[in-house]
């Protein structure tokens, strides 16, 4: 018994010590005075604008790489370009041996001219035969038909008089006879050198027009096919000279002087850095949440901590047979050219937006036994549980539906040292 009252003794000695550590009373103060307060951050609740995102990665691309493949084959002659060198479209980056192109565009000039001489004479054969030797040949039958025509009226009117001559008998009828005789030869004779000036004018301009023409065309086809064959040469010699076809920055270089290289091979690679790709893949539970014209928010840490805002330039329309995820495709703007190819990015997707909500910290939301809680702070610095509900969220907010007002100083650090009811030391935040 007396062990026993020793004990207790002890033990209400170091219930009191350790009481007046742990809260000490200012003088003439009551029994209940000594209250322990718990030091929190709090932060007044006003409107704020919330994104619900999905957060995925990938790397960056350039969306014009263009391999610089050359349209003939040759020795390289020079090469004007390094690794890393930025380009203009038409820029020379090498040329290549141009003596048989030389050659070839000699010979292709030589035959236009040939076919050209050609064509000339062509031209002038018809001149001649349409407009010179057919006219001589038609006025050689007309004047023949003239002729005909004056013997055969003079014969008309010598046969008038000759019958007036056997009618009072000064001529025999045998002698009018033979008269009618010469009349009716001359007129089969007219009649003939009539018809055969008229099939002239048909048969023998067509035949003449026709088989002048037929040279002329097939010497202009000549000429026509010497000129493709001299642009074809001229377009291999300019083509010795190989051009960038696009702005950009040399990323390989297959090539060095002296080199051969053959016609279709990939001499050397450009890449546009002005705008950048960034492809990246989403399950089928995001894609009909976004839409072309989505926001997005690129962070590429090599380049910047801070992101690059975008939207979504491209979707795939269906899924990736092996991943069977989606391909969504977004641009930046690079005029600085700083983000580079291959670069790791990471992006927010943003998947959707609420305007003027009621959103905290994420973590100042606590979730126990299947509720979830936050701490509001009253003017008398007492620390309330207050159950809320909560909707959107990402990894810095979350959107609190209902439970607390605008206005609700809420604890956003400390809360997990309080309960309902604690009194608190506030450092506004």
């Amino acid at each position: 018994m007396k062990k026993s009252l020793i004990g207790i003794t002890l033990l209400t000695a170091i219930v009191y010590l350790c009481t007046s550590c742990g809260s000490k009373q200012p003088e003439g103060a009551g029994e209940n005075a000594a209250v322990t307060s718990v030091a929190v951050n709090v932060s007044e609740i006003e409107p704020l604008t919330i994104e619900q995102y999905v957060s995925v990665s990938s790397k960056v691309s350039s969306d014009s790489q263009v391999s610089v493949v050359p349209k003939v084959g040759g020795t390289v002659k020079n090469v004007y370009v390094s690794l890393g060198d930025n380009v203009k479209a038409g820029d020379i980056l090498f040329e290549i041996d141009d003596t048989n192109a030389q050659l070839e565009v000699q010979q292709a000039q030589a035959s236009l001219n040939s076919a050209q001489a050609g064509l000339e004479s062509a031209q002038a054969n018809y001149e001649s035969n349409v407009g010179g030797s057919m006219e001589v040949q038609l006025q050689q039958l007309q004047s023949n038909v003239d002729t005909l025509q004056i013997q055969y009226d003079d014969l008309l009117e010598e046969l008038e008089k000759s019958q007036k001559l056997y009618e009072i008998g000064n001529i025999s009828q045998q002698e009018l006879e033979d008269l009618q005789s010469s009349a009716d030869q001359i007129k089969l004779q007219l009649d003939s050198a009539k018809n055969e000036l008229e099939l002239q004018k048909n048969k023998i301009s067509e035949e003449t027009k026709k088989s002048s023409q037929a040279t002329v065309n097939q010497s202009q086809a000549s000429v026509e096919q010497a000129q493709v064959s001299l642009e074809s040469a001229q377009k291999s010699l300019e083509d010795t000279k190989v051009r960038a076809e696009i702005d950009g920055t040399i990323g390989s270089i297959n090539i060095t002087k002296g080199s051969t290289v053959s016609a279709q091979s990939e001499a050397m690679t450009i890449t546009s850095l002005d705008d950048i790709k960034v492809s990246f893949s989403v399950s089928e539970d995001v894609i009909n949440r976004i839409s072309v014209g989505s926001k997005v928010y690129i962070t590429i840490s090599a380049v910047s901590e801070e992101p690059f805002e975008t939207v979504i330039s491209n979707i795939s329309p269906t899924a990736d047979s092996q991943t069977k995820l989606y391909t969504v495709e977004a641009y930046l703007e690079n005029s600085s050219h700083e983000i580079k190819p291959g670069m790791f990015a990471s992006i927010k997707l943003v998947l959707d937006k609420k305007d003027n909500t009621i959103s905290v910290p994420l973590n100042t939301v606590i979730e126990s036994s299947g509720e979830k809680y936050v701490f509001v702070v009253d003017e008398n610095n007492v620390a309330h549980k207050t159950i809320v509900e909560t909707g959107l969220k990402n990894d810095e907010y979350i959107e609190i539906t209902s439970g607390v007002n605008m206005g609700d100083k809420v604890v956003t650090t400390g809360q997990d040292f309080l309960s309902d009811g604690s009194t608190v030391s506030i450092t506004e935040s």
